[in-house]
């Protein structure tokens, strides 16, 4: 035998028993080398572009730490002890500087002398242990990866160092928070795989999710994309680009372009280094959309290759995508991630798609977190289908109603027109108005038509359905209120903090059900109420001419006994018992508010009152969709600055009494003149029209109010939850459980997941992003724009008239809460949206100006029983107009004109 090729055969058996080429691993048969080899092993043997790699089994890191370090400072007995930063400093030393055996060496040798022969100049040492990168753990960040290792010495320091990285603070914590039962038998933690891969000289590189990690939506694709190696977006030293794609068609959903001000690239000679990004480049998208139509095909690839949704590090160079990694999402195993029933139909076009928040922007506001996503997207969807269903409109079971752009909720109008469109002689625009539906003029509101012979040929069964729930509506309310208050009460006695964690989540379901029934019994007669107000303002436009407006909003007020405008009554008449009581008014008047305490206030009728009104109404508060936000009863502060404001503010020359008889004189009147306008044989029919429209319109707000009681229930429950989070894992944050959808609390409280910390961590930073980055416009076709910069239309704003009346002030704009402690009595409140918890102010206003809402949101309910002007429904009115300018808001015509831009001299003193 020729004896170089004996030596040569010899060489490649030792290696064989140590490294081996990842695709001669039957992926069956990876368990010594490690989660990422097999991983890698399956995508190479399904014919994907993975970079060569080759896989060192576990035992050869175990073999080495047991020769280098004694038994004391291996794993199984770290683990058993506190760790010392300064002595597993001190081992991971011993590691580096030790020697590899001859075996060893010679088989990196030879991988290297391969890898060099088929072109690889660089490479890459990253660690795949038998926990890493599996269903349950991913261990992502805990062990160190090298890169740009260019010659043998250095592959040697790298896989050392690679192994040593088992030997931190953060890997010994992660070992006993995620791998529990891998902790009992420690020593095969020690035995970690490693994996040597050719390196990607990448020019964009990032992140795909199969499935959206933050929402655990199964149809709705995640990219993250940065210039250069991707070890900048994991180590999250960049801000990404990011895409949702909608899995159907292949189409973007939203865009976020990111800051991206370097690149990190491969230093000469060894490891990497970052370099600043062209100022040219640092605004645009880092993919093209033939490379974004590349990733979407690999991504539904890879997922169908492993079937399931997969977590993929990808890399573009030279033309090629490369698939470096691809690991199940570990987030989603808390709970399946859901699928909604797709169309069998041509799939839509998405980019015709027109979107809108300014309804449901007023009921939920901003960023919403995990938990309140989750119950209020299916919440708003039930709904919308109950809604649209009352009126006798047939709605596909796959119809995407809601979506989520940049954590805000939105409406399918292109969807909502469709349907609608079933009912002939049906402006859908007008429908969708009075709910503050936008403004349709700017976009090309393309929907696929409904066919109308379904909703005529239901129309008997509907209009009998209609008569039937309308006459019987007392008693389903009145059997309703009854389960209601009993079941309340029976949650509201329970210590959720004696609970068992199982029990608690029986009591989880519990609140879902009485959601639900509230919900349903609420969104029936939300139906109603909208079919009943879109035949009133036809009627009266059809019999009113150019008083058609003013008779309609009249129509609309003057109710009396709405339930959410009581609050800020109640306060007026708390703040006149407080005129009466010097020491009370004095710690109204002159403590700071941040610090005022309900308990504080001396004994009296003030103190009294004020803790009944806690009572009735401290379940309320501004954002209350929100289940983050605290309610009333836990921050008074909002209430405090109310009392303030009537107290330190000239006194109302109008009492709500005197407003109540007047609004109710104007009702009255215009009903008569409805009444009289309209033809002798249809007179009762107008009368009964109106009778429906008030008592609706009363059982909305009432049923509203209840919706809102069990909103607090839900965040009773994740307080406590979160409390119990913290206790098991210290590193969690005091709200942990908000980051939670709802699915995923459940399976937390019943015990089938071991730690969710890591997750919150994720979650919390995403939601902080989508703060961050610019809002969407109010309404978009297709894709939100990256940057949403207001359109300033000049001196004259219009949106919807809300509540009629002129008024002429200075504009306070207020953000959040703590901004009103600066609102001065008198002034104009501008907000992007106003629900009942902002109504304690609507008293001290002279006029209320939103970015969204319409004629029937809440809010506009409130105002016009309060007879202060508004518009609703104005864009970006909250950022185009300043604290300090002169306004004058026509709630009749829906016109807010700004008279005058602020100067510092024209700035208002606040009342505090």
């Amino acid at each position: 035998m020729n004896k170089p090729i004996a030596h040569d055969l010899l060489r490649c058996d030792a290696m064989a028993r140590l490294i081996r080429r990842v695709e001669t691993i039957a992926p069956k048969r990876t368990m010594s080398y490690g989660g990422k080899t097999r991983n890698l092993a399956v995508l190479v043997r399904a014919g994907f572009t993975v970079p060569a790699a080759w896989a060192v089994p576990g035992s050869v890191c175990s073999d080495y730490v047991s020769r280098i370090l004694p038994a004391e400072e291996q794993l199984p007995a770290l683990l058993r002890s506190r760790e010392d930063p300064a002595e597993l400093a001190r081992i991971r030393l011993k590691l580096l500087s030790g020697s590899l055996s001859p075996e060893v060496e010679a088989s990196l040798s030879e991988v290297y002398r391969r890898l060099a022969l088929e072109g690889t100049g660089a490479m890459a040492v990253r660690s795949s242990s038998s926990f890493e990168d599996t269903t349950i753990s991913s261990a992502a960040g805990v062990h160190q990866s090298i890169l740009h290792v260019t010659n043998e010495e250095q592959l040697q320091t790298a896989l050392k160092e690679c192994w040593s990285s088992l030997f931190s603070c953060k890997a010994l914590s992660y070992f006993r928070t995620y791998c529990a039962e891998e902790s009992s038998r420690s020593a095969s933690l020690q035995a970690m795989g490693t994996l040597i891969q050719a390196m990607v000289p990448a020019e964009v590189s990032g992140v795909l999710f199969t499935a959206n990690p933050m929402t655990g939506d199964a149809d709705e694709m995640v990219v993250n994309a940065v210039y250069g190696l991707g070890c900048s977006l994991v180590d999250g030293r960049v801000s990404p680009d990011v895409w949702m794609i909608d899995k159907a068609s292949k189409a973007p959903r939203d865009r976020i372009v990111g800051e991206k001000l370097i690149r990190t690239v491969m230093a000469a000679g060894f490891g990497v280094e970052d370099r600043p990004v062209d100022a040219a480049d640092v605004d645009r998208p880092c993919l093209d959309e033939s490379q974004l139509q590349q990733l979407i095909l690999l991504g539904l690839r890879v997922e169908a290759c492993f079937d399931g949704p997969r977590d993929i590090e990808w890399a573009f160079a030279d033309g090629v995508l490369y698939v470096l990694q691809a690991r199940p999402i570990t987030s989603l195993g808390l709970a399946p991630p859901k699928r909604r029933r797709r169309r069998r139909v041509p799939t839509v076009d998405r980019s015709r798609l027109v979107w809108s928040n300014v309804n449901v922007g007023e009921a939920l506001p901003g960023v919403a977190t995990p938990l309140t996503w989750s119950v209020a997207s299916g919440f708003s969807e039930l709904g919308f289908r109950r809604a649209f269903g009352s009126m006798g409109c047939s709605v596909p079971r796959d119809a995407e109603l809601v979506g989520n752009f940049r954590g805000r909720i939105y409406l399918n109008l292109s969807e909502f027109i469709s349907i609608a469109s079933q009912i002939p002689g049906l402006n859908p625009n007008v429908l969708l108005a009075l709910g503050g539906g936008g403004r349709f003029d700017e976009f090309e509101l393309q929907s696929d038509a409904r066919g109308r012979f379904g909703f005529v040929a239901r129309l008997p069964l509907t209009l009998a359905r209609f008569v039937r729930e309308n006459y019987r509506i007392g008693d389903k309310v009145g059997r309703f209120e009854s389960f209601f208050h009993e079941e309340y009460a029976r949650i509201g006695r329970l210590d959720f903090r004696v609970l068992s964690p199982s029990a608690l989540s029986r009591v989880l379901r519990d609140i879902e059900h009485l959601l639900e029934e509230s919900g349903s019994v609420m969104l029936t007669c939300y139906g109603n109420l909208l079919l009943s107000v879109v035949a009133l303002r036809s009627v009266v436009q059809g019999v009113a001419g150019d008083r058609s407006d003013v008779l309609f909003q009249d129509l609309l007020s003057g109710l009396a006994d709405v339930v959410s405008a009581a609050p800020g009554v109640a306060l007026w008449h708390i703040a006149e018992m407080a005129r009466t009581e010097p020491d009370v008014r004095r710690y109204l008047e002159e403590e700071d508010i941040d610090r005022m305490q309900i308990d504080a206030l001396p004994l009296g009728v003030t103190r009294r009152a004020l803790d009944r009104f806690l009572e009735a109404y401290g379940h309320r508060g501004p954002r209350e969709a929100e289940l983050l936000e605290p309610r009333w009863s836990e921050d008074p502060s909002l209430l405090f600055t109310s009392l303030r404001l009537h107290l330190v503010g000239p006194e109302i020359q109008r009492k709500p009494i005197d407003v109540e008889r007047e609004l109710r004189q104007r009702r009255e009147s215009a009903e008569r003149e409805l009444v009289a306008l309209s033809v002798l044989p249809g007179r009762a029919a107008v009368r009964h029209l109106l009778s429906f429209v008030q008592r609706f319109t009363r059982l909305r707000e009432r049923l509203r109010d209840y919706v809102v009681h069990v909103l607090g229930l839900f965040r009773r429950v994740a307080l406590d939850a979160s409390r119990r989070i913290q206790k098991a894992e210290s590193k969690a944050p005091t709200d942990a459980a908000f980051y939670l959808s709802l699915d995923e609390l459940k399976s937390m409280l019943r015990g089938e997941v071991a730690s969710v910390a890591s997750l919150v961590s994720e979650r919390k930073r995403h939601v902080e992003r989508n703060r961050a980055v610019p809002s969407p416009p109010d309404a978009f076709v297709g894709v939100p724009p990256p940057d949403a910069t207001p359109t300033f239309d000049g001196s004259v704003l219009r949106g919807l008239a809300a509540s009629r009346g002129l008024a002429r002030g200075r504009a306070r704009v207020l953000h959040q809460v703590c901004d009103a402690k600066a609102f001065v009595p008198g002034e104009i409140l501008v907000v992007a949206c106003a629900d009942v918890g902002w109504s304690p102010l609507f008293l001290v206003a002279s006029a209320v100006v939103t970015d969204l809402g319409g004629p029937l949101s809440h809010a506009a309910v409130v105002l016009r029983e309060y007879g202060v002007p508004a518009v609703v429904n104005v864009t970006d009115a909250s950022r185009q107009i300043s604290t300090g300018d002169l306004l004058e808001v026509d709630g009749r015509l829906g016109i807010v004109s700004v008279l005058e831009r602020v100067t510092e001299s024209h700035l208002p003193r606040a009342a505090h």
